[in-house]
């Protein structure tokens, strides 16, 4: 059966403790000085067997105005609700209060219980339910059954039970299959068996011996035993309150307000972006830069809100909303959080989490507004295909969008999937969404066209180059994905290392034409042992030119550069490689002395001329003399 939580809710003194131990024969005041009270100060958890054979667990929460703090700290994790209502007193504060913190946190199924009936005449009783039916009117709860109840004689008793088997029928099952995820509600430790947390877990399932980690810190714990309903379990899944003896943690490095989860799948953030609701009940409309109190899982921060509107938030109306914190939370999409006024310390409004790891800005673009629309309210593929697309064209990696949108990995490449052309998938796991994968496409082509329009006497640009000129806006692996995507369609072309568009080529005016002619010419005029480059600028109209022209003169094939002062025609170095391979078919080496005389240069020529046959593979150095080298044929 699924696994259900119900959690008390209502008034001080209305009877709740005492409801539940009636229901469950255990009294959740555990404290020496909630005794001696009578009152609840903390929370208090009990197990229930109902009719068709189904446990559930009840979280009881106090009811005083100072506890909510720890009312919320168990409220945030409950599928049903279990109003109690005193007959004799009927609505009062805090029974107002905690049906707006039920209904902010999204809980829409619940019972009430008109406690104490045994105290009140028919018409009391009468008018104490038309009362709470006219205060549920108005919330997800209206229908919610609304049953006389005495805690003393067990008035009622049986209906309330079927009533709540009824309600924890209707629940909807926690996904068991994403990464754990369980907010630390106690922390305690047993003799012989150590540090333990209890709570109730929001996700995933727990096993004995299972690695996880304690957020915010990030500690690693490990775990030796799982309890649920107070007997130890192979296995605990989300829904259920759920014990967990830990190894690797000290009673003292844990507090509630912790969570235990799968290692990498949370984060902590101070950033969060949220769809902000303020109660109709406000007294007064929310201001931006508002200091609040946020409460999550079991968790208490400070911190400030930062509207995405024009004016303050009136009563009853909600807003995208940015909230700043003092200290970070564990949040995810899809999480609801309680806000409360800072001093006095009232309930004011709610929060859904849009985003737990926005940039910091104190307005909205049109963009950003886009990209929490759709995670508000879009497809799990539209809010991945928006947080890829906020990434531009540095994408999103596939582990990151899982941790934003609060999903196991597999769920984003299932997501990826059904997306199709709207996300694009780079070598390194990055995801691009379709627009940023044209735009990188784009820039790519560009980005040869201006620098073959910049160089024109290059033919091409060399990839490494190119790759550098985009770099950082555009990483190495949608670089080299939007490369073979073009050369691919035929967009572009690669000669060698060089790229360039189809129609390309360099192209010489008169004047560039005649100075390569007269390049050429100084070039062949003195034998092997030919000019350097500096003597050949002197034939181009200008140094920056000169130095193009003789780049081009290498590009083009019209010479062969051996130093980047030392160049050869291309007959003459044509000429070296037959003579050298003539010399080396006849004999096993080849000496400095011979290289010399085989091509009548003096050491100045001979030293380069020699290492860049080695480098380009027709000799191999060997000591003093040269071998035939792999590129000798």
């Amino acid at each position: 059966m699924r696994a259900v939580v119900v959690g008390t809710a209502g008034h001080i003194d209305h009877g709740k403790t005492a409801l539940v131990r009636r229901l469950t024969g255990i009294d959740t005041d555990r404290l020496k000085e909630e005794r001696e009270r009578g009152i609840s100060i903390d929370l208090g958890f009990a197990h229930l067997p109902l009719p068709s054979g189904q446990r559930v667990a009840i979280v009881d929460v106090p009811g005083h105005e100072r506890f909510v703090k720890n009312m919320l700290a168990g409220a945030t994790g409950v599928d049903l609700v279990l109003l109690v209502v005193a007959a004799d007193e009927g609505v009062m504060p805090q029974t107002r209060e905690h049906l707006a913190i039920v209904d902010l946190l999204g809980v829409a199924r619940g019972v009430v219980a008109l406690t104490k009936a045994d105290l009140v005449d028919a018409e009391t009783l009468a008018a104490a339910r038309a009362e709470v039916e006219a205060l549920l009117a108005p919330t997800p709860l209206r229908d919610a059954p609304v049953l006389a109840v005495s805690s003393v004689t067990g008035e009622g008793i049986p209906g309330l039970l079927a009533a709540l088997d009824r309600a924890a029928a209707e629940v909807r099952a926690r996904d068991a299959g994403g990464p754990a995820r369980l907010p630390v509600d106690r922390v305690f430790s047993v003799e012989g068996i150590g540090t333990v947390v209890t709570g109730t877990l929001w996700s995933g399932a727990v096993r004995p011996g299972d690695a996880l980690e304690a957020l915010p810190g990030g500690a690693p714990v490990r775990v030796r035993q799982v309890q649920v309903h107070d007997e130890s379990v192979p296995e605990a899944v989300a829904g259920q309150r759920t014990a967990l003896a830990l190894h690797g943690a000290t009673r003292e490095a844990l507090a509630r307000g912790d969570w235990i989860a799968t290692p990498g799948s949370f984060r902590p953030s101070a950033l969060l972006d949220v769809r902000l609701a303020l109660l109709a009940t406000a007294e007064r409309p929310l201001e931006s830069r508002t200091r609040l109190r946020l409460h999550l899982g079991a968790s208490e921060a400070l911190g400030r809100v930062v509207l995405f509107r024009e004016g303050p938030l009136p009563p009853g109306e909600s807003s995208l909303a940015q909230l700043r914190l003092e200290e970070p939370v564990v949040a995810a999409r899809g999480d609801r959080i309680i806000l409360r006024s800072y001093s006095p310390q009232v309930t004011i409004a709610g929060a859904l989490v849009l985003d737990p790891f926005p940039p910091r800005r104190a307005h909205l673009s049109a963009a950003d507004g886009r990209r929490l629309d759709a995670l508000e309210s879009g497809t799990l593929e539209a809010g991945l295909v928006a947080l890829a697309h906020a990434g531009g064209l540095a994408g999103i990696d596939e582990g990151e969008a899982a941790v934003r949108l609060g999903i196991p990995a597999a769920s984003v490449t299932e997501a990826r999937g059904r997306a199709g052309p709207a996300l694009v998938r780079q070598a390194d796991g990055r995801l691009l969404s379709g627009d940023s994968w044209k735009e990188a496409l784009g820039r790519v082509e560009a980005e040869v066209r201006r620098y073959l329009a910049t160089h024109r006497l290059r033919e091409g640009v060399p990839k490494g180059e190119l790759k550098s000129l985009l770099q950082p806006s555009l990483g190495a692996a949608t670089f080299d994905a939007a490369l073979e995507r073009l050369l691919g369609a035929g967009t572009l072309l690669l000669r060698g290392d060089r790229v360039l568009p189809p129609e390309a080529g360099p192209t010489l005016t008169p004047a560039q034409a005649a100075a390569v002619e007269r390049m050429e010419k100084r070039l062949s005029g003195q034998g092997f042992q030919v000019p350097d480059a500096t003597d050949l600028l002197r034939d181009a109209p200008t140094p920056a030119q000169g130095q193009e022209l003789l780049r081009y003169l290498v590009d083009s094939g019209r010479a062969v550069k051996v130093t980047s002062d030392l160049l050869y025609p291309r007959a003459l170095w044509e000429e070296i490689l037959r003579r050298v391979r003539a010399h080396l078919a006849g004999r096993p080496s080849l000496t400095m002395a011979e290289f010399k005389e085989l091509v009548q240069v003096s050491r100045k020529y001979a030293v380069p001329l020699l290492e860049h046959l080695d480098r380009t593979g027709i000799t191999r150095r060997q000591g003093d003399i040269r071998v035939p080298g792999p590129g000798i044929r």
